[in-house]
């Protein structure tokens, strides 16, 4: 077998029933994405039961890299069967390819009978999306403000329960720092829910996020082993006070 031949071998099976894709090719603005042809394959692959394709999660967020993360695209379809799903997993190595990840895929009725177990997750969604195609997403959707007070304390307390396990092990961490970086990533967007929880409004910003509860700003690094002990004190006691005021609201 000549090196070519291999090579197709080898590149077959991955590609078998997916569009063919010559090149990586990244999107790199919302613009470009609404521009591009994915409206159009959206539209034909999922026909009349598309309600709608959108953009959301990290990438509408400040400091979001085109070059250096994917972008987060959900669906809402009238069903959501595994059968439903095979036009859209024909397009996945396209998507790859593209810099692009499929993430959601929900019916009306899954939306409008599981508000109570996501109120957090569904509040991102209609605060901060870009609708691709069809309708804009969750218009109506108003969370309940007692079952995203219960979401976010829950989350919020498995959360000090991982950030007391890792400074267990703080000694065999190579980047002690690294803990903030971790716990940012939790920690922000169930942030976002107890700043609406406090305010009614969500927040425009992480700023906005980090000066009603600035104890969890990521302290610059340092090496002095005391001083990276008192900031991860600092940090799990603030995590501990934002706890505490979210299981004291009355909502």
């Amino acid at each position: 077998m000549d090196l070519v031949a291999a090579v197709l071998a080898v590149a077959a099976p991955a590609e078998a029933g997916n569009l063919e894709v010559p090149f990586m090719k990244k999107i790199l603005s919302v613009a470009e994405f609404q521009n591009s042809e994915w409206p159009k394959l959206f539209e034909e692959a999922l026909g009349d039961n598309l309600v709608s394709a959108f953009i959301h999660g990290d990438c509408l967020m400040e400091g979001f890299s085109a070059l250096e993360s994917p972008w987060t695209v959900s669906f809402i379809l009238k069903s959501n069967s595994a059968q439903d799903l095979l036009p859209l997993q024909k397009l996945t190595a396209k998507a790859k390819h593209e810099n692009i990840v499929f993430n959601h895929v929900f019916s009306r009725f899954e939306i409008k009978t599981s508000q109570d177990v996501f109120p957090l997750e569904f509040l991102h969604i209609k605060s901060r999306n870009v609708t691709i195609c069809g309708e804009a997403p969750l218009t109506d959707f108003y969370p309940n403000l007692a079952e995203l007070r219960i979401e976010c304390e829950r989350e919020l307390r498995g959360l000090l329960v991982h950030l007391r396990r890792a400074f267990l092990y703080l000694k065999e961490d190579r980047n002690p720092h690294g803990i903030y970086v971790r716990s940012a990533t939790t920690l922000l967007p169930l942030l976002y829910g107890v700043y609406y929880l406090s305010t009614g409004n969500y927040p425009e910003s992480h700023e906005q996020v980090y000066e009603m509860f600035p104890g969890v700003r990521i302290p610059n690094m340092t090496n002095d082993k005391n001083v990276i002990i008192s900031n991860i004190n600092k940090h799990i006691e603030a995590v501990t006070a934002i706890v505490n005021q979210v299981d004291a609201m009355k909502v």
